[in-house]
């Protein structure tokens, strides 16, 4: 294997790789479920609600989703 592909492949499997380390640091997995409260605006807790519905999914995963897409 050439050093390019080696560094392709890491970069591509780069997200599995952070896992593993969290794990090894905190010895939690990483795609746990946890509850936590906290306090939306109305507008956006109504943009939240439509979102999920329009695409079919539950408001968790949507925000998971969109916290992965905007903190990568």
């Amino acid at each position: 294997m050439q050093w390019k592909e080696i560094e392709r492949i890491m970069k591509k499997n780069q997200k599995y790789a952070d896992m593993l380390e969290y794990y090894d640091r905190t010895g939690r997995f990483p795609l746990d479920k946890v509850r936590k409260n906290f306090t939306l605006k109305e507008i956006n807790a109504t943009r939240l609600e439509e979102g999920a519905e329009k695409r079919r999914t539950s408001m968790s995963a949507l925000l998971d989703r969109l916290i992965e897409k905007e903190l990568s």
